[in-house]
């Protein structure tokens, strides 16, 4: 039973605490390290995390000497002058970064959720669902915390081991390159974050044994700590550093492109908004809470006659009202929100750090219902609602992109209203026209316009066509529109893994990384049904022109990403690749430098019709399959270093994609191809090395 007698458990407040540190900051804290430590970032973490532990120390230091509550002991110690400008300070500062919160808080609504829907609603919404939740106490909210604290976590989790088929672990190298300032720099800013521990202090008048407290808040940094490296590791390897530092919420970023094994769930951004939601709104109605009872004690020296309820129900409405203000005004402003952030990094963190290290070194079941009832059911409403319903929405499979005059248009129209509003939540593909893909000035813009504009999903992926238009049309031809015939041949048919096909998304962190080759899917038309007849190449942000399917499935297969590489040979039989686990590997002799290309799989040898040829072993026969398998090989790693040197010789194209892996592999040639990485091609002599474990022969 709901026992309200406004006491917590050890439990509880581990599980308040994880969420007042976890929401905010896996919003913001990977943009700010993508901009500062980069491929550091991790350690940039270790320091932020450290930080917070010798903080908490100090913090624990206190506990012994407040008898009653924080407020209290400030008065105590600092006298009534002292005491009451310092509580005064600390009210400042949960009213404004609850104002900082209610304001992202909206904001990742509107721009994730709700891109039609009013600020203002959005806004309302959340601050009466704050008031409620005040109104409940802090036992109430910590036990709903409790319980739904694992139904959170673990689809975080869940998450999280799915978008690892999606890191590319060269993104983390090469490691040790930032600047130590740098680094020290995104520690200060994950501290930054971590550094509402502080509430700790608060929660002592409000837990059943202090004891327990700091060991929970103990657990709940390193917990916190742990999920913001994996994260950030993830993170690093989806987007790379240059790419991340560019992005606004990363995290809801990977989650939007993230599919759940078994395709079953699409919306995977809209699921996982339920973390922040619980998350920020735990960090929001904290800081009310705690700023709400600072002013009542305030008010208490003004008003000393008023009762103590109405002054509590006083204290929270101005509070509230604070609070909206305040996001009001960082969202009519971005001077106000710079000012915020400077003023949080400056000034705002320093004083809730300086306070105790100067205080150290001197000498009811229903409302639980209820309570749940009202964080539920504004969530699925948010989810839901909107301008326009579900009837009176176009949803495009595909669309065609001939030129920037004919985006701006479509984008202007969407926007311009009428009987019908375009969704483009649920796009598959996108076919953009070969000579927009050369225009780098114009494939920029169209790329700055689609990341501002937001409305079309980042895993959309991306085909180039003579006519795009044409290749649209198609639909009329197929059962089924043209972007559904093509992602089900992307994902479910070819053998090329769907991770290698580009994305939006890809060119958007292409855009700031520049290290990778990609090969974009060049669409025609046969038997009226739309199929890819060769590759674009983008090397490095840059056009390439376009190479056969035969050169890019090497390109694929050499970078473990397609299933089954079929190879022809002179005799008229068919070798089929499988299996890859290849490697790329540096080296320089002679001052020449070479990349060689380790191509470790399996083999299938077919005949002419099809036919799996197959031989079996016996004594007499062992040596001849030996001498045939070596002659397989050779012709096969013959084949592969023609194809290989032929389109690096003719366009310049290197099949390995060995730039990417650079910076782990050749600090000092990573640092000198930085400055001039269109020599990279040229100074490189590539070579493959074929090692074939036989199925049949």
């Amino acid at each position: 039973m709901f026992s309200e007698n406004n006491r917590i458990s050890g439990r509880q407040t581990f599980r308040l605490l994880t969420y007042d540190l976890l929401g905010l900051s896996t919003l913001l804290v990977p943009t700010v390290l993508g901009q500062t430590a980069g491929r550091d970032g991790v350690f940039s973490i270790a320091i932020g995390v450290g930080a917070a532990l010798l903080y908490l120390k100090v913090l624990k230091s206190l506990a012994p000497k407040m008898g009653g509550s924080y407020a209290q002991y400030l008065r105590q110690r600092l006298g009534k002058v002292g005491g009451s400008l310092v509580q005064t300070c600390y009210l400042l500062y949960f009213v404004l970064l609850a104002g900082y919160t209610a304001y992202l808080f909206a904001d990742v609504v509107l721009s994730e959720l709700l891109r039609e829907e009013s600020f203002y609603l959005v806004l309302v919404i959340l601050v009466l669902l704050t008031a409620y939740g005040l109104w409940g106490g802090i036992e109430g909210r910590a036990r709903i915390y409790e319980m739904l604290f694992w139904f959170l976590l673990i689809p975080l989790f869940v998450m999280l081991f799915s978008a690892l088929s999606g890191v590319e672990t060269d993104y983390w190298s090469p490691v040790f390159f930032t600047d130590v300032t740098r680094i020290a720099e995104g520690g200060y800013y994950v501290f930054l974050c971590l550094s509402v521990i502080f509430l700790s202090l608060f929660l002592c008048e409000y837990v059943e044994k202090r004891e327990p407290l700091f060991r929970e808040a103990h657990r709940a940094l390193l917990l916190v700590g742990g999920i913001h490296v994996v994260l950030y590791l993830i993170l690093l390897g989806s987007f790379g550093a240059d790419a991340l530092g560019t992005m606004e919420y990363p995290a809801v970023t990977l989650m939007s492109t993230v599919q759940i094994v078994g395709g079953f769930l699409k919306r995977t951004d809209a699921l996982m908004f339920g973390i922040w939601f619980f998350t920020m709104y735990a960090l929001l109605n904290s800081c009310c809470f705690y700023g709400s009872s600072l002013l009542s004690r305030l008010s208490c020296r003004i008003l000393p006659r008023t009762k103590e309820q109405t002054r509590v129900r006083c204290a929270m409405a101005a509070v509230l009202l604070g609070v909206f203000a305040v996001a009001c005004c960082f969202y009519r402003s971005r001077v106000c929100f710079a000012w915020y952030e400077w003023f949080l990094w400056h000034i705002a963190t320093p004083f809730v750090v300086i306070v105790p290290l100067a205080l150290a070194a001197g000498k009811g079941e229903r409302r639980m219902t209820a309570l749940a009832l009202c964080l539920a059911v504004p969530g699925l409403a948010l989810t839901g609602c909107n301008t326009a319903e579900l009837e009176d929405r176009n949803f495009p499979i595909e669309i065609a992109v001939e030129s920037m005059d004919a985006v701006e248009s479509m984008l202007a129209s969407d926007e311009g209203g009428g009987n019908r509003v375009t969704d483009y939540s649920h796009l598959k593909v996108m076919v953009i026209d070969r000579g927009f893909l050369d225009n780098k000035e114009e494939m920029q813009e169209l790329l700055d316009l689609l990341a501002e504009k937001r409305e079309l999903p980042r895993n959309t992926y991306i085909v180039a066509a003579d006519e795009p238009e044409k290749i649209v049309a198609l639909s009329g031809e197929l059962d089924e529109p043209v972007g559904t015939y093509l992602e089900e041949q992307f994902e479910n048919v070819s053998q090329i893994k769907k991770q290698a096909y580009p994305t939006l998304g890809t060119l958007y962190k292409e855009r700031a990384n520049q290290t990778e080759t990609l090969y974009i899917p060049y669409v025609g038309e046969e038997d009226g049904k739309p199929a890819v007849e060769e590759y674009y190449v983008l090397k490095r942000g840059n056009p390439a022109g376009t190479v056969g399917c035969d050169a890019a499935d090497l390109a694929f297969f050499t970078d473990n990403r397609m299933r089954k590489y079929q190879i022809p040979l002179s005799d008229g039989t068919v070798v089929s690749l499988s299996s890859p686990h290849n490697e790329v590997v540096f080296r320089e002799q002679a001052g020449q430098r070479e990349i060689v290309v380790q191509v470790h799989c399996s083999g299938e040898r077919f005949g002419a019709q099809g036919d799996e040829v197959s031989n079996r072993r016996s004594a007499a026969g062992e040596k001849r399959i030996t001498q045939e398998n070596a002659t397989i090989e050779k012709e096969i790693t013959s084949y592969v270093n023609m194809l290989a040197e032929q389109t690096l010789k003719e366009q310049g194209i290197d099949l390995s994609g060995s730039y990417r892996a650079l910076g782990g592999a050749r600090r000092d040639w990573y640092l000198e191809y930085q400055r001039d990485g269109g020599q990279y091609e040229e100074d490189m002599r590539i070579t493959y090395e074929v090692d074939i474990d036989w199925v049949n022969l």
